[in-house]
């Protein structure tokens, strides 16, 4: 679909909102949100398929704490046999029926989450002739023995924090149409974001 098109459903969509107080109806924002669609071209390194070699993005959320007032964003990347998270947390306060004012306090590198399990075919076709696999049988194992033991060493270990840049601490968010799985904010600089609530069945491809 062209981002034209996209840009005038989503302009639909926020005449339709059913909820003109988003901040007024907090359990409705409460949760995590996995994002489908933004304008931001500062994700876009992300988004692209093929721009980081061996890794590809499995998910961007944004989990929204409003007991706490708290808000996590989230990047989880995945790679050959790992799994590896880096969010940022933060805090908003209400400025409006609709606006938030976000301040982010740090940010986290998780640790990598290993794959404790080789799978590997039991034929493999090298230049059109079938090799058996089974004779490495022995081998096979052993080596996911050590891969094992190598994931649950390296997954043990805590993930590492970092300070945020003071020039990027504060930022808003503008809820514009939400219902109980679809929400759609706009942030500074005219980023829009589409998000679906967890567990929807909009996620679905």
């Amino acid at each position: 679909m062209l981002t034209a098109e996209i840009v005038e459903l989503i302009t639909r969509l926020e005449v339709l909102n059913p909820t003109p107080e988003p901040t007024s109806a907090l359990p409705l924002l409460n949760g995590k949100w996995i994002l489908a669609y933004t304008s931001f071209v500062g994700l876009y390194p992300f988004l692209s398929s093929g721009t980081l070699p061996l890794v590809k993005v499995q998910e961007i959320s944004q989990t929204i704490d409003s007991e706490n007032f708290t808000v996590q964003n989230c990047v989880v990347f995945a790679g050959p046999g790992s799994t590896t998270a880096i969010t940022t947390n933060a805090t908003f306060e209400i400025r409006s029926p609709k606006r938030v004012q976000i301040k982010f306090e740090e940010g986290i590198i998780g640790t990598p989450q290993l794959t404790d399990s080789i799978e590997i075919p039991e034929t493999i076709e090298v230049l059109g002739q079938t090799i058996d696999l089974s004779p490495f049988k022995g081998l096979i194992t052993s080596v996911e023995d050590t891969a094992s033991h190598v994931a649950k060493t390296i997954s043990s270990q805590p993930p590492m924090k970092f300070s945020i840049s003071q020039t990027n601490v504060e930022s808003w968010l503008l809820t514009t149409y939400l219902d109980e799985e679809l929400r759609i904010s706009r942030g500074d600089g005219g980023k829009v974001f589409v998000l679906f609530k967890e567990g929807s069945p909009l996620l679905s491809p």
